[in-house]
Parts: C-alpha cells; structure tokens; sequence
C-alpha cells in the first residue's frame, strides 16, 4: 500500500510526527518492533520518573516513619509502574487509531534509496510485507552501550532497561553505577532514598559534565548528601565479579593510584547509542556521524526523501527534542512551517530537588564572549521549599547585558522540570527582565524564586 510517509520507530518522535502528519492530512504507516511508545516509555523516561516518585514518597513519608526504607515493597513499585506504562502505551494506540495512522508491529528495513520507497516489515512470527512511501522518517531511537573494558560484557551487569524491569524489584542491599551522568545520578537518588548503599564511579571530573558547573556541584552535593559515595575523576579500569563474595568489584584509576569498589549488584549508565541494526536493505547507505545518521538543519539525510529524528541522529538525546523534531521535519516535508522551533531544548534530571536547563550557561556564555547579567534566588526562605523539606536549592537567570533579554536559565530547586517551560518560552520570545517582571505569581509556590531572581539581577 502507498503511504505519504512511512514512519520507522514508534517513539516520541515517531508517534509524535505520526500524529501531527495525519493532523496535515497525509496518509502514514507506523512501523514499530516492540511496543509503542519506545525506550521512552517503556524502558526510559517514564519508568524513570515513577520510580523517583514513588523514592521521593518514601523520603517524604520517612520524616515520620523513620523505618521505612527497610520495609518498602519493591514489587509494589514495580507494579505502579508497569500499570503507568501500560495506560499510557494503549493511549498512544488510541491516539494513532483516531488519526488513522497504520500501525505495522516488526521491524522495518528500507529496500531502496529513492522515491517511492519501499519498507519490508519482517514480524516476529517470520511473515513480512512490503509498504510504499514518498517519505520514509527514520526514528529508531537508541540503547544502552556498554564501555570496551574486561568485563562490561558480562550479561549480569545491568543496564538501565534491566533496572526499570524485573531487575529492579530484586532485593540488594548495595549497587555500583558506572557513569555520573542523567541516567547514574536519578538512579543514585531511587535508591539511596531505598536504603540501598550505592557507589557512583565517574570518569568525568564532575556528575552530570554537561551541565551548568554549580548544577553539577549542587548535584553532587545532594547525592553525598544521601549517603552516596561519589568518585569523580575515575577511570574504570575493569569490572570483576566477585568469586568469593559474590557481586561485582569494579577496579579504577584515580589520582594515579588504583582504587576498587565493591557491590552486590552493578549498573553500567554509560550512555546510549542509535539503533541502526536491521534498518537498511542491502545496497542502501546513509551518510553516517560516527554511529548516529548525518542530518541537516531540516533533519534530511544523504538520501533525498528520507529524514532521521531523535537519538538515532546523535543530535540530542531527549524525548522531546525527538518529538520537536518530528514535527519539524515533517513540517519540512509537508511544505509548511513548523509550530516547534527544535533547536531550543531544555533539559531535567528528575533528582529531589530537581534540576532543569535552557539556553546558555555562564560557562558557554563567557565562551562567546557575550557580556550577561547573573540574577540568581536562593530557595531557602521559600515557602514551598520548607515545607515540602528540599533543603537548599537556587534559580540563575542569565541575560544579556545590552539587550537585558533572558539567554539561559538554571534550576535546582522544587518543580525545576515544571518551571523551566515558562523559562523556555521567555528565551524563545526574547523576553527582558522587565517583561519576566511584570505575571503576578502566586504565593506559595516554587515559582516566586522566579521574580526574586530576576531582581536580583544589577545592571548598573
């Protein structure tokens, strides 16, 4: 059957274009291997997050029933959050359902590289079919990589889509995560809030490197802060399973002396790579950045007519840079202008408090040389911040000097993940500090740090 596009890979991106596509008018088929909704929702995003929340419910109930970690149900939280999934999954299959897109369950292999396209659809029973396309949107997503050192091979080390299965409602008392990035740092915080002794074995100089430095700080800080033990600036040399203890012991360098760390279970967050395997036919080819698949601003690939969106580009590794993308890309197709401008895309780690990003930090500010303006709000003596106990926390607001417009923003403080989309559509509208100014914010909330920031703000 024709189709205007085909669309590989049931993800945010994918399902998100699907559903903006057939919004246009244009007749689509959804081609899916596992389960809609991809890593995101089944293996990522969404499981991460029920599990923070079910963490942060523990540390908050803590305060009164001091014995609690020791007695929490971790099949319990496994169950809230596979019944989480599995709603969210069927409305993903509604909403396709109501935009008349196709869904096909298999894999899906490209066969040709000019239009009309043709894409096998292998199923897991072994039948297969062929669908045509004048677009094919490849949105395959990625998945966890492992380090080429001894012993990251070894199946029984764990990867995040272990954690957030069956793995995670095991009962262990201690667990090693290789990496301090978003995926290390919120499972430190699921599980040091669980009582279990965690160690995190960075080889960055800092948790989360890609982050504003007194995020980065203010992460570690909250994480030791659990009792975690923190080891930056450590190379992993090789990981062990233990013979005579049992568990993991992993071997480091750090300060040029060699250093391990034992634990009975192991997670390597080590960050993600695109899912390519299976996607092209024999004789088909992309140009390709390293793993991921070259794109141009409109998310073209070397193939004219074929588009690669989300993680499988490299470009940025979130859902919603994947859905933004999605949109634009089929913007572009379509001959309209997109109503998501990609380029602009926050960023949150689900910690307690939580942390959020957008637009430039001081550091990448001072790198093209742009003059700005630091206004900066401690939480402290927020009212919301004592009384849910988050402890210290802060809002930086950064703008630029002559223009006084906001150009970035960091938060680590309560609901940082809610705040930052008003934050977000200031940078996009170039809103002054005057402007952030002027909406009333209501009292108590997270949100009035907002305005003690923005006058904290001197630019005289």
């Amino acid at each position: 059957m024709m189709y205007d596009l085909v669309i590989l890979g049931g993800g945010p991106g994918g399902y998100g274009a699907a559903e903006y596509a057939a919004r246009l008018g244009l007749g689509v088929a959804l081609v899916e291997r596992d389960r809609l909704g991809g890593t995101c929702l089944n293996r990522g995003c969404v499981p991460t997050k029920a599990y923070l929340h079910t963490a942060e419910a523990v540390r908050e109930a803590s305060a009164f029933a001091p014995g609690l970690p020791a007695q929490f149900d971790r099949a319990a939280m496994l169950k809230s959050k596979n019944e989480t999934v599995d709603t969210l999954v069927k409305g993903i299959g509604l909403l396709m359902k109501a935009g008349k897109v196709a869904v096909y369950e298999g894999q899906g292999t490209l066969l040709n590289a000019e239009s009309p396209f043709s894409v096998q659809v292998m199923r897991r029973d072994g039948a297969s079919e062929t669908l045509q396309g004048r677009a094919v949107l490849i949105a395959t997503g990625s998945e966890p990589s492992r380090l080429p050192l001894p012993g990251c091979d070894n199946p029984a080390l764990w990867t995040s889509d272990d954690l957030l299965g069956e793995a995670g409602a095991q009962p262990f008392q201690s667990l090693l995560i290789v990496g301090g990035g978003v995926i290390g740092v919120e499972m430190a915080c699921v599980y040091a809030r669980l009582g279990v002794a965690v160690t995190v074995v960075e080889a960055e100089k800092r948790c989360l490197p890609m982050m504003d430095l007194e995020i980065s700080r203010s992460a570690e800080a909250l994480l030791k802060g659990l009792g975690v033990t923190v080891l930056t600036d450590a190379h992993l040399e090789r990981i062990d399973s233990d013979a005579l203890h049992g568990g993991f012991t992993a071997t480091y360098r750090k300060d040029n002396a060699s250093g391990s760390a034992w634990a009975e279970r192991a997670l390597m967050a080590t960050g993600r790579r695109p899912v390519t395997d299976g996607l092209l036919g024999e004789g088909v080819s992309l140009a390709m950045n390293r793993r991921a698949i070259a794109v141009d601003e409109h998310f073209r690939t070397s193939i004219a007519g074929v588009y690669a969106i989300g993680d499988v580009n490299g470009v940025f590794q979130l859902a919603h840079a994947a859905h933004a993308q999605g949109v634009a890309s089929v913007s572009h197709f379509a001959g309209v202008i997109s109503p998501i401008n990609p380029s602009l895309v926050p960023s949150c780690v689900y910690t307690a408090p939580e942390i959020a990003s957008v637009g430039l930090t001081q550091e990448e500010a001072k790198a093209r040389g742009l003059e700005v303006v630091v206004g900066k709000a401690l939480t402290t003596q927020n009212a919301r911040t004592l009384i849910e106990g988050l402890g210290r926390g802060f809002i930086k607001l950064l703008f630029d000097r002559p223009t006084r417009k906001l150009v970035g923003a960091q938060l680590f403080c309560g609901r940082a993940t809610d705040m930052i989309g008003e934050l977000t559509v200031a940078i996009e509208n170039g809103l002054t500090a005057e402007a952030l100014l002027r909406p009333l914010r209501p009292h108590p909330t997270f949100e009035e740090s907002i305005t003690d920031a923005v006058l904290s703000a001197k630019f005289d």
